[in-house]
């Protein structure tokens, strides 16, 4: 059974539809992260600090913290066509500001005004995903949306450095601003049109209340956390096991391949081994970080393990945004809210703990720092077995979203039938309300 509106037109089909959600998803992140690769010419045409200039990718971050809930709680009811109509029209006018901006102040308004959409973007994607596809191709559907991620990493940044190198920093944003005006064509043209969720009511706040969502969101932080603590100054310590400058640049390159094959892994297993594959690919990334601590200045055996650290983080943001659904199918834009939040501030935090350990004792120490709260992140997953995590999933499972009990906590459907009733994925329709569902990783014995 397909999801796609009754609206559908000749031009619109899921895989169509799955690769605008993935352009404006390489889109946003390249906007986000490009200035770290235009660092230099970005301050000169502004004429502060390169310090300064780098506080441009900061403060995006702490608006998309900010802001994500509440515009999400308000524009959740929206049909979502719409809304990724508005939020393309804004990135567009951002990237122009900002290739236009004659002062450091300007600049810094074009991106305040890309950072209020960007958290919400993020989390209409993934739900927008899923409502393109049958539920048994849900989990491929929303590791899709993220391989726009890894993409961005591995091809966005060194692109958009390579344009601003030729053309100018301003001619990288005119470029981007360019890719947002293509998503805002054709997107009323591939995505069929999408009511929003009637779970719009259920806040973030709310939605940690429902039975695994905190664990999810913990987790995923930590994960992050553990990355972006070592991400942040992969320079200085791709130095420090001896890669020169020249050679920064492919290392980096092979790391967003290897996150492209980790993608297309997890997209294969998300469906059919979701806790195992999560256990697996975190537990392997602390020990990676552990590894990296270990070798020290071994410059092939560390290069080896970036590549498989690659690999193997671009993988979670599926795995754990999919936990993250499947524990809350009545609150999807609540829970990818949080997630985008729990992203952001392991970004910030990340920077700030590792650059503390970068000053003392130094950059060799960045990877054990990195270890921890990964092998955190694994100890939590491993202990939770029936909401957030469940040890064994079935494929058919009831999925009605849960009903507002009216104090903005949902409550949990029915899960005594009997087995042989029809399920909301059988039957396509959530709770007799028609609203699609993604494909859920449930247990028979929750333990």
């Amino acid at each position: 059974m397909n999801h796609l509106a009754p609206t559908t037109s000749p031009l619109q089909s899921w895989r169509a539809g799955l690769a605008v959600l993935f352009l404006a998803g390489f889109m946003s992140i390249t906007t986000e992260t490009l200035p770290m690769g235009l660092l230099p010419q970005v301050s000169g045409g502004l004429g502060v600090s390169e310090s300064r200039a780098g506080l441009l990718v900061a403060l995006y971050a702490f608006v998309i913290m900010v802001v994500t809930l509440p515009i999400t709680a308000r524009t959740a009811h929206w049909p979502q066509r719409r809304l990724l109509l508005v939020i393309m029209a804004v990135f567009v006018l951002s990237d122009l500001l900002l290739a236009a901006a004659p002062s450091y102040a300007v600049a810094v308004v074009a991106r305040l005004i890309a950072a209020s959409t960007h958290g919400v973007l993020w989390s209409v994607l993934p739900v927008y995903a899923t409502r393109l596809v049958p539920p048994q191709r849900a989990g491929r559907a929303v590791a899709a949306v993220f391989a726009s991620n890894s993409a961005a990493l591995a091809f966005g940044v060194p692109l958009g450095t390579t344009v601003g190198n030729a053309l100018g920093w301003r001619g990288a944003f005119v470029l981007l601003a360019a890719v947002a005006a293509l998503c805002l064509v054709a997107v009323p043209l591939l995505l069929p049109e999408t009511s929003g969720s009637p779970a719009a009511r259920v806040t973030a706040l709310a939605a940690l209340k429902l039975p695994g969502v905190l664990t999810v969101t913990v987790a995923t932080t930590l994960v992050m956390l553990g990355h972006f603590s070592l991400y942040s100054y992969i320079s200085p310590y791709l130095r420090h096991i001896g890669v020169s400058g020249a050679g920064a640049g492919p290392a980096l390159l092979a790391f967003g391949l290897a996150g492209v094959v980790g993608v297309w892994a997890t997209g294969v297993l998300v469906d059919r081994r979701p806790r195992g594959a999560t256990l697996l690919f975190t537990g392997a990334l602390a020990l990676v970080f552990a590894a990296l601590a270990a070798t020290g200045r071994a410059t092939s055996v560390s290069l080896v393990l970036v590549v498989v650290w690659g690999l193997l983080f671009a993988g979670l943001p599926t795995l754990l945004q999919s936990a993250a659904l499947t524990a809350a199918p009545q609150a999807q834009a609540a829970v990818s809210a949080l997630y985008v939040i729990g992203v952001n501030f392991s970004i910030g935090g990340g920077s700030i703990a590792g650059g503390q350990v970068l000053d003392r004792p130094g950059v060799a120490a960045l990877p054990l720092l990195a270890a921890v709260p990964a092998a955190a992140a694994w100890f939590i997953i491993a202990g939770a077995r029936r909401h957030a995590f469940p040890r064994r999933p079935v494929a058919s499972a009831d999925l009605r979203p849960e009903q507002d009990s009216g104090d903005g906590v949902p409550r949990e459907a029915d899960d005594t039938a009997p087995a042989a009733r029809p399920s909301a994925a059988a039957t396509g329709r959530a709770g007799g309300r028609g609203e699609p569902v993604v494909s859920r990783t449930v247990s028979h014995r929750e333990m």
